[in-house]
């Protein structure tokens, strides 16, 4: 990658994905949501990339907002600002859209840009010591109308708007009570429980899993520029597979299946 803020890597069919700026709790530089995108890609093109976790290093944080060290330059003025929110939104954006399902593994602050990258994702599984604000109402910020959006569709309306306007902190046991989270548990299984989770779905059908993530992502669109035929091109192909007929023959054989995804 073209940042050691930003580390990959492949274990078995799973990348992880790390926020490495452990001494500002893994806040988001431009230069990590610059280079975000690439490494996305670099996992869409792995075969051998079923899953992918998206983690914070270190003990205390998943990301703990943007780096607002870097805001007096970067978001000077409206022009500035203007390209600060497409390079963030196209890094959201490249997690979201990912056609392999995404896991947030989370301990820690998961805060402000951090919780955009959380929200983007498939799945989250907090720690017990996850901690999850939303908190421009106390720095004056304007809180981006996509950041708005994907509160609200993982949080629901009044949960989210609830958030946004308190800029409050909310527990892990809260945020999984609320939706937000799928799953908290202890901070010393979360790396084993993430990864047995992640492990599960790799072994799902590969082609299903990317059909089912397209339907997703054209339901949530307005439906005048929804692409309903893409997606059920890719639901056609899922049947003239040969993980198809791997997954009704190992039905039938009482047995796992070995898809390919082909």
């Amino acid at each position: 990658m073209a940042t050691e803020q930003i580390q990959t890597s492949v274990e078995g069919a799973i990348g992880w994905l790390t926020f490495n700026n452990p001494e500002r709790h893994n806040a988001i530089s431009m230069a990590m949501a610059e280079h975000l995108p690439e490494a996305m890609a670099a996992f869409a093109a792995d075969a051998r990339v079923r899953v992918v976790i998206l983690t914070g290093a270190g003990e205390k944080a998943f990301a703990a907002g943007s780096d607002i060290s870097g805001f007096g330059e970067s978001r000077a003025n409206p022009d500035a600002n203007r390209r600060y929110n497409a390079i963030h939104e196209r890094a959201y954006d490249a997690v979201y859209a990912s056609a392999k399902p995404t896991i947030a593994m989370i301990r820690g602050y998961c805060i402000g840009g951090g919780l955009d990258f959380a929200a983007s994702c498939d799945v989250r599984i907090a720690a017990e010591d996850a901690s999850f604000s939303a908190p421009a109402g106390k720095l004056g910020l304007g809180y981006g109308f996509e950041s708005v959006v994907r509160l609200q569709r993982v949080l629901g309306g009044p949960a989210a708007r609830e958030l946004l306007i308190s800029a409050r902190r909310m527990d892990a046991q809260e945020a999984c009570r609320l939706g937000l989270v799928h799953r908290v548990v202890p901070v010393a299984a979360l790396r084993e429980q993430t990864l047995a989770y992640a492990e599960g779905l790799a072994a799902n059908a590969p082609l299903t899993l990317a059909a089912i993530k397209r339907a997703l992502l054209e339901l949530e669109k307005d439906e005048s520029v929804r692409e309903q035929a893409a997606a059920q091109a890719m639901i056609n192909a899922c049947f003239a597979s040969a993980d198809y007929e791997e997954g009704r023959k190992a039905f039938a054989e009482k047995r796992k299946p070995d898809f390919q995804g082909k």
